[in-house]
């Protein structure tokens, strides 16, 4: 069998966050959340964000002493006031109101969900947990509290040989990867998700690929990195992906995914019918030139 490495991304992660607290009357503060985010990168507006991208979401510990005033508010750094952005690619603030219900200190702890994407791919889905202390005697504001961003694996993927794999399809057939690998003279091995833009994008333009080699050999099978069934049934009527699609439903904790230490997708290889690896994370123009010299047209 062939062998293959993917490469993790050798740097911190690409968005980091600030807070900071300020009082606007009595028991009533202004909690800014800032995202920092590196260039090529971007996040997501909160809401449904066209379909594309996971988008951001501030999740909430109960508190019996916090009253939340209003929705949470957003500016991108780049932004114009009244325009609207599909994504934040400089950074972006997100503003809430709360009042609290007596003076004592009090601790505001959330998570955010978030993602980070450039035009080309997305990382996995982050998911942190923070606090922010409010109130106390003698206190008008809270001091900004920083978070140091995480280091992302700079380590290479050893070798892995590709071996053929079971995983159930959309409807909850069990498949064997084998069935459709040793069939065809190449297949390619696509990992993606419904939330990711960039996959998206390359899963459409490799519809036409597919239909011209599908009768001389050639077949795909999807490998999604979704949780959520119904958004990848959803992305996949919507996109037109008329291959095999498989998944586990295990996102980036998939033990596929992980065999092959994917970070960021989409990631893809190209096997052929006795498995050997012939390529690794070809697109567009590249995949479509891999395809015409191996069936020489």
């Amino acid at each position: 069998m062939g062998q293959v490495a993917f490469s993790a991304l050798a740097q911190n992660h690409p968005v980091s966050w600030e807070f900071s607290s300020k009082k606007t009357s009595p028991l009533t503060y202004e909690v800014k959340f800032h995202a920092a985010v590196k260039e090529l990168y971007h996040i997501y507006p909160q809401g449904e964000g066209g379909g594309f991208g996971m988008p951001t979401e501030f999740l909430f510990d109960e508190n019996d002493n916090i009253e939340f005033i209003g929705e949470i508010e957003e500016k991108g750094v780049e932004q114009k006031d009244g325009e609207h952005l599909s994504y934040y690619s400089k950074g972006v603030t997100f503003t809430q109101i709360l009042k609290l219900k007596t003076a004592k200190k009090t601790t505001l702890a959330f998570t955010i969900k978030y993602m980070a994407c450039t035009n080309q791919m997305c990382l996995p889905p982050s998911k942190k947990q923070f606090t922010l202390d409010l109130g106390g005697i003698e206190k008008d504001a809270v001091a900004v509290k920083n978070e140091n961003p995480s280091e992302l694996s700079s380590k290479q993927t050893t070798a892995s040989k590709y071996e053929d794999f079971i995983m159930e399809d959309i409807d909850g057939k069990v498949i064997s990867s084998k069935n459709i690998t040793s069939k065809n003279k190449y297949t390619l091995i696509d990992f993606w998700a419904s939330w990711c833009m960039p996959c998206r994008s390359q899963g459409r333009e490799l519809i036409p690929l597919y239909n011209n080699y599908k009768s001389q050999g050639f077949d795909v099978i999807g490998v999604s990195l979704d949780t959520d069934l119904k958004s990848w049934k959803k992305a996949i009527q919507a996109d037109g992906y008329t291959w095999t699609n498989l998944s586990d439903l295990k996102g980036f904790e998939s033990a596929l995914s992980k065999k092959y230490n994917i970070t960021a997708i989409p990631r893809n290889l190209l096997i052929d019918q006795k498995g050997n690896i012939v390529a690794v994370d070809l697109h567009g123009k590249e995949l479509e030139a891999k395809l015409a010299e191996l069936f020489k047209i």
